[in-house]
């Protein structure tokens, strides 16, 4: 991660060396540096630095580096923090934002209170809270003077629900306006109150709290091992498959009878795929239904599989379970295991959602030739 920083007065110039009078060309910069190491011995280490660099040009190697003041951390929490000091020396352009057609960031609405004036340094902590919410891939939303437009802030929770709520009871006096429709409209979600009713929290541990709250939203997780070979026949990946039949997850009695022998022609990408969607049962079953978002977007964002939740060629019938017709329950939902080859290399997993018992039913897994 390289950010740019404001740059450095004459007087650290000098510090360092150089002599700012006689400069002519030259251009000084500092950018901010965060790196993550893996250690050969399997840890990691977090590095961050303040780098101060001169730029005589842009002929390659006429760039000279002044200082370079980095520190080391095995807690991320302690690199993070260190980042967030650095961020309130970023350079005024700088700004957080997601990447051309990257990942798009969660939404956070932030309601801060205090008065409209500029002067308010409130509002002066905007920006070093957009930037400590960047860190996390989040884009945070901060209202000024809630309570004075509740029906409009109100009406956008509901109809607009964010990914989460903050409220700061240092200015907001009754947070439980916004934080019970936006429950209502988005079941399961995190909605917090921040600072204290005395209002005497620093700018400093506001922006601490913020940053705790801003890891449960989204917390930072290492590079998962690569992922395992698997199996390499479909007897294994049958044994492997059953293994996770449970509540949420439920493979009929035509699914089974697909599994030995099955045409799909490489079992362990199948098998990556099974085992990811009864990932999103799992979650689908312990919310009760209350993904916040569709299947779809959930399924992609959190275990990266494409689920297309309609397929107007088929008309299929009701799905059976231990002999018994559930009635509206269609196995229409389905994984897309490859798309655009070959009939005979174009996987497809057919499943139910069983909204009454939270569970998932999958009633086809192999080649696309459900019907």
């Amino acid at each position: 991660m390289v950010f740019p920083m404001q740059r450095p007065d004459d007087e650290e110039l000098v510090a360092l060396g150089a002599q700012p009078q006689k400069f002519r060309r030259e251009n000084p910069r500092a950018f901010g540096l965060a790196v993550c190491v893996k250690m050969p011995n399997g840890s990691t280490i977090f590095g961050v630095s303040r780098l101060v660099a001169l730029e005589h040009g842009l002929r390659f190697g006429s760039t000279q580096l002044l200082s370079h003041s980095d520190k080391w951390y095995e807690d991320l929490e302690e690199a993070e923090s260190e980042i967030v000091r650095l961020f309130k020396l970023a350079a005024v352009g700088f700004q957080p934002e997601a990447e051309p057609n990257g990942k798009s960031w969660k939404k956070v609405v932030a309601l801060l209170g205090g008065a409209k004036d500029e002067n308010n340094p409130r509002v002066r902590w905007k920006r070093e809270m957009k930037l400590a919410a960047g860190l996390r891939e989040i884009d945070l939303d901060i209202r000024s003077n809630p309570e004075s437009s509740i029906p409009q802030v109100v009406k956008e929770l509901k109809s607009r629900p964010p990914n989460a709520l903050l409220v700061w009871v240092d200015w907001v006096a009754n947070p439980e306006v916004f934080t019970a429709p936006f429950l209502a409209a988005r079941p399961g979600a995190k909605a917090d109150v921040l600072g204290t009713r005395s209002g005497e929290m620093s700018f400093d541990e506001h922006l601490a709290e913020l940053s705790m709250h801003l890891s449960e939203i989204a917390p930072i997780e290492e590079e998962p091992d690569p992922q395992p070979p698997g199996p390499t026949s479909w007897a294994d990946a049958t044994i492997l498959i059953k293994n996770l039949i449970s509540p949420h997850f439920i493979l009929t009695d035509r699914a089974l009878k697909m599994l030995p022998g099955n045409p799909y022609p490489d079992p362990a990408r199948m098998f990556h795929f099974v085992s990811r969607l009864e990932r999103v049962a799992d979650s689908y079953f312990t919310l009760k239904g209350q993904l916040g978002v569709s299947v779809a977007d959930f399924s992609m964002t959190h275990f990266g599989i494409e689920v297309a939740l309609f397929d107007g060629e088929l008309s299929p019938n009701d799905v059976e379970v231990a002999g018994q017709r559930l009635v509206g329950v269609k196995a229409i939902p389905h994984v897309k295991v490859d798309d655009a080859k070959d009939p005979a290399h174009c996987g497809r997993i057919y499943f139910a959602m069983d909204g009454r018992n939270f569970r998932f039913i999958v009633d086809h897994i192999g080649l696309h030739d459900y019907g």
